[in-house]
């Protein structure tokens, strides 16, 4: 099974392609000499994602407060030109696959409760800027592998999944166990092959699932990612696909990344507030 999906990959065949405006963002928001005003018109082609931008921009996730957006050039003057494109992706990707074996508000809301975390930890514990600014992404896109494969084999997956609610195994492992490869590894090689994103969140989402102690560095981003989808997991946020792994976090993980329980508890109810509001704005079409 394993060689088929990676063939079926290869070919793409009617897999979604990453839609048009963000390619020309990607394209524009990595031109050095690109400024606030061409990032908003090439937003403004589509006026219900630009409000709903602006309405995202606002919201606890992209650091909204006291002082609102008004309008698309004072969301991105704000918030950067990165963070904006961030935000489109938020938007758009939901609404590429379209999920038969589960329930797709609950896989985005973790994806976008994830994103949130790796990018809010990569900050706290001060990786490289280069890391910083794939973290969001990274966390947004972690759980790709399971569209790709509720696209590509959607009867046979919808029914392993309903095998395994009951599994002591992780869904990663039970994927590995029945057909030789994981949504991690799948995820990432479709986004390898067909989105244009950094090499580094590829290899951060291939190895998400690996155990954070095995290279001995937790700060990686890779490993930050599955500390956010950890934690995820364990306060109310998962993707409620199957039970998933709540262990708790691996022994001194807290310690070396040098984060106390009170900064943690924080980010945890930031990001559940966030989530609330977001929640309405990413199930909306205006």
């Amino acid at each position: 099974m394993r060689e088929k999906l990676l063939a079926l990959i290869e070919e793409k065949g009617d897999l979604p392609p990453l839609p048009e405006i963000l390619m020309n963002l990607e394209r524009k928001v990595n031109d050095p000499d690109c400024d606030v005003l061409e990032i908003s018109a090439i937003i403004e082609t589509e006026p219900v994602l630009s409000g709903r931008l602006i309405r995202l921009s606002n919201s606890v996730l992209f650091g909204g407060g006291r002082e609102k957006a008004e309008d698309l050039n004072d969301a991105v003057m704000r918030l950067g030109v990165k963070m904006v494109l961030d935000m489109a992706y938020s938007l758009k990707l939901p609404g590429l696959f379209k999920p038969k074996g589960f329930n797709q508000l609950h896989f985005w809301t973790h994806s976008l409760g994830v994103a949130y975390l790796t990018r809010s930890l990569a900050y706290m514990v001060k990786v490289p800027q280069e890391e910083i600014e794939f973290a969001y992404l990274c966390g947004l896109m972690h759980d790709t592998g399971i569209l790709v494969f509720d696209h590509l084999i959607p009867d046979k997956y919808s029914e392993f999944l309903k095998t395994i609610k009951s599994s002591d195994l992780t869904l990663a492992e039970n994927e590995a166990g029945t057909f030789d490869i994981t949504h991690a590894e799948l995820g990432a090689r479709f986004i390898e092959k067909w989105w244009p994103v950094s090499p580094g969140l590829v290899d951060a989402i291939r190895i998400h699932h690996d155990s954070p102690g095995e290279s001995g560095n937790v700060k990686h981003i890779a490993h930050l990612l599955a500390t956010a989808n950890l934690l995820a997991n364990q306060n109310e946020f998962s993707n409620s696909i199957v039970p998933e792994d709540t262990a708790p976090l691996e022994y001194g993980v807290l310690d070396k990344l040098d984060i106390d329980s009170e900064e943690l508890e924080i980010l945890i109810e930031n990001t559940k507030e966030g989530l609330d509001a977001a929640q309405a704005i990413l199930t909306t079409n205006g």
